[in-house]
Order: structure tokens, then sequence, then C-alpha cells
């Protein structure tokens, strides 16, 4: 992936679409899904609908024959096509309820984070089964409503039609005739895979009462992944992504400093409680209370002193 710099097409971080240089749980979200969906890539003609500032389609060219990245954006698409250069990847600017591309023209249909952002569902679905070839294959996904938006109590401005994954399956299941139905959400675990060997997830969790529970799959996935088509499915293995971390190494000097610094803190902190401890001792002392008269003369004085200065210097 050939990225040049052009600071004129920078796009703002509004919340509205992922940027790269975003991390933590979002990043997670995105890449993986770029990530499966480069695996279903290789080889073949891709189209990336709502492709956002072009990240995700220069991914997938990486594999790919060729890209078409499309997006209702012009400066999303100015960016891509400013930042993203490959001899197998072009920008489009379209609608994905109108591609501009041509019947018949595409092997692989990604859109990822699309749905809900319309509602005109009905004529995307329509319009990718146009360009789709006899026999090609989409990669959808779509957040579930339940999870992402109720359970969560967090209401994403920029959704205009979210669907529950019950909804999200059946309008999948209306235009192709093999179906299948990935679960996505971020957690804090500890990963045990076969090695080599595929294998069915099982999803250990432990509740608030520390018990132990197992389920086949993804428990409470944020996000549903359609594979669909009206041919075979390509295999999809369970897949993990992991974001490279600071060492243990790090950590610990990092953890080393921080304690350092507290105990220097606590320090200070003592040195601060002993010089109140001996002024409030000096001003309680007799010596202290017998020379107040004197200190009030001497600062009387010193005021006299400093008005004469003050209209010496005035004259």
């Amino acid at each position: 992936m050939n990225k040049t710099v052009n600071e004129s097409t920078e796009l703002e971080a509004t919340g509205e679409r992922f940027l790269p240089e975003m991390q933590g749980t979002i990043a997670l979200e995105h890449l993986h899904r770029y990530a499966l969906a480069k695996d279903c890539a290789a080889g073949k003609i891709v189209l990336d609908i709502a492709c956002g500032e072009g990240y995700g389609s220069a991914v997938l060219a990486g594999t790919a024959d060729r890209v078409y990245g499309v997006d209702i954006a012009p400066d999303a698409i100015a960016h891509a096509r400013a930042i993203y250069q490959r001899p197998n990847l072009e920008y489009l600017v379209g609608e994905c309820a109108n591609i501009p591309l041509p019947d018949c023209a595409v092997d692989l249909v990604v859109s990822f984070e699309t749905i809900e952002h319309h509602t005109e569902h009905e004529a995307m679905f329509a319009e990718i089964k146009r360009v789709l070839r006899p026999g090609g294959v989409m990669v959808m996904s779509s957040p579930d409503k339940l999870e992402y938006t109720e359970r969560s109590g967090h209401a994403n401005a920029y959704h205009v039609k979210e669907l529950y994954a019950e909804e999200f399956q059946r309008l999948v299941e209306r235009y192709f005739n093999r179906v299948a139905m990935l679960g996505q959400r971020v957690l804090y675990a500890s990963a045990i895979l076969p090695q080599g060997a595929p294998g069915e997830a099982v999803h250990y969790s432990r509740d608030k009462d520390s018990a132990i529970q197992a389920a086949s799959g993804l428990v409470r996935p944020c996000y549903q992944v359609a594979i669909a088509s009206d041919a075979a499915l390509p295999p999809v293995l369970s897949s993990l992504f992991e974001q490279a971390g600071e060492s243990d190494p790090e950590i610990h000097a990092l953890q080393h400093q921080l304690e350092h610094a507290g105990r220097r803190i606590l320090g200070l902190e003592e040195e601060v409680a002993g010089l109140k401890a001996a002024i409030e001792l000096m001003m309680n002392s007799h010596s202290w209370k017998a020379t107040r008269p004197l200190r009030a003369v001497a600062n009387a004085l010193r005021a006299v002193s400093g008005n004469r200065v003050e209209k010496s210097r005035r004259a």
C-alpha cells in the first residue's frame, strides 16, 4: 500500500466514520472485519461500498485482483485517492442505492457498518445483487440494536435505522439462498485455539457471582457479520484479531516509575506536614506571643517607609 501525504485531503474526526489513527475498541472492530474480508477477496474483483476514507479498500487490494471503493462523500473519496494508491485500486463517488458500476461487475461485495446509516435497505440489496456476478459473495456487517444500543444505553447520532440481529438475518436471507451469520464483540479474554486444525468455538464466561458458563459460539455479539451467496459459501474460520500492545518489560518499567513517583509524593506530603507543624508550634510559643506588639510596630514602620519612597518617586 503506497501512502503519500496530502494535508489538503485530511478528514475531520467527526465520529461518523472510522479513521486509521483511531485506537482502542473501534480500531479492533474495523480492522478485524477487513482482515476477514481480505481472505475472501483473494484473486477476485471486489466492491467496497461505503468505503469511508479508503483504508479498508486498500487492505482488500493487497489480495484482490481489483478493488472499487465507493462512498457518498466526495471529500472522503478525494482523501482516499490521494492517500491510497495502487494500480488495482479505484475510488468512486456513489451511493449504496445507486452503485456506479455495470451489471455483473464484481465477485465480492464488502459493506461494513453501512446499513444502519440509511433507510434504503431494500434498494441497497437490489443494487448489490445487480453488480454481483452469478455465484458472487457478499460480506456485510450490522450492529445488533439490542446489544449496541439498548443494553449499552449508547445511541449513535449517525445511525438512522439499526436492525435487530433477527431482522438483519431475515433481510439477507430474502436476497441470498445461502447465508452464514457470524458474531463479533471485542473482549478482554484469553484465547485457546486449535493449532493447525479448525474447530468449533466455545465461549466461556464468568458472571458476577463467579459462576463459569459455556456456550457454543460468541455470547452476546455486538455486531452481526453476514456472509451470503447463491452458490457455495467460502470457508471462514473462527478468528481473533490481536492488537500489539506494550511488552511485559515495558509495563513493569512503567509500574516501577509510577511506584517511585508515588513514594516521592508521599515524602513531600510528609515534609509539608512537618513544616506546618513547626509553624504552628512557633506561632503558639510564648516568645512569638510576647513579641507580637514589636512585630506590629515593625510592620507599621515598613508601611510608612514604603509610602515615603513611593511619594519621593512620584515627586
